[in-house]
């Protein structure tokens, strides 16, 4: 009688705590997405995208994610989405943005398409602000790391590191000398590179950040540019620059 009893107790316990359980069942919690514009830990504000630097055809810029919460068990895309700024301007397209199971950080591309003859931003600065499409899978980060705001321009600036670099980088005007529109331009044209850091380094081969070079190939776009100047001197006579003086290369 009594081990009838406690059987009974028993399993009214178990019928009672199965039960509790589908009644109270814990929320399944959503992960959020930190992204920001920068290198590596670096949080940059916005980042300029100037289309004079780019050959006609498709670029990109980069943003950084980082998970925040659980570990995803399994593949998982996410989204962004243009929510103010210059849309119907600008030909820009959102990759695939995956994150593989027990991944939490990376980088990824929004790409920027140059048509022939764009004309945009030549006379005034545009802007897209992006951030993360909200989904039952994700969330938006932390309030400052919720956006990235992409500034847009179509003209030829003096890059920061001209005349300026901290070490263990060189300036610009090292291997390039005085800076003018027309010089920048030309170099830009001649090695297809724009806005590039100058890194010394003696290691076989470095591992370098976004739009770096070394010291090496910096001193083999100079003697590009040398020799492309002499062809178009031979052809067209000298470049001159805004300044109306010659450009010439150290």
């Amino acid at each position: 009688m009594h081990q009838s009893k406690f059987l009974i107790f028993i399993i009214s316990c178990f019928l009672f705590s199965c039960t509790k359980e589908h009644t109270y069942p814990f929320p399944e919690e959503r992960n959020a997405i930190n992204i920001w514009l920068g290198s590596g830990t670096v949080v940059e504000d916005s980042f300029t995208h100037n289309f004079a630097y780019t050959i006609t055809g498709r670029d990109s810029v980069m943003f950084n994610y980082r998970l925040s919460g659980f570990p995803l068990k399994h593949d998982t895309q996410f989204e962004l989405q243009a929510v103010s700024g210059d849309t119907n301007r600008v030909y820009y397209t959102f990759g695939k943005y995956t994150i593989k199971a027990r991944q939490y950080e990376g980088r990824f591309p929004i790409y920027i398409d140059k048509p022939a003859g764009y004309t945009e931003f030549t006379n005034s600065t545009g802007k897209i602000v992006f951030k993360l499409k909200e989904s039952t899978d994700f969330l938006e980060g932390a309030e400052e790391l919720s956006d990235l705001t992409v500034i847009f321009k179509n003209a030829v600036s003096k890059p920061d590191n001209w005349d300026v670099a901290t070490s263990p980088y060189f300036t610009m005007s090292k291997y390039f000398g005085t800076y003018s529109n027309v010089k920048y331009a030309f170099i830009i044209q001649t090695t297809g590179m724009a806005n590039f850091k100058i890194y010394y380094t003696v290691a076989k081969d470095p591992v370098l950040a976004d739009n770096t070079i070394t010291a090496t190939q910096a001193a083999y776009f100079q003697n590009l540019c040398k020799a492309a100047l002499l062809a178009y001197k031979n052809k067209y006579g000298p470049l001159m620059d805004e300044n109306n003086s010659e450009v010439v290369f150290p």
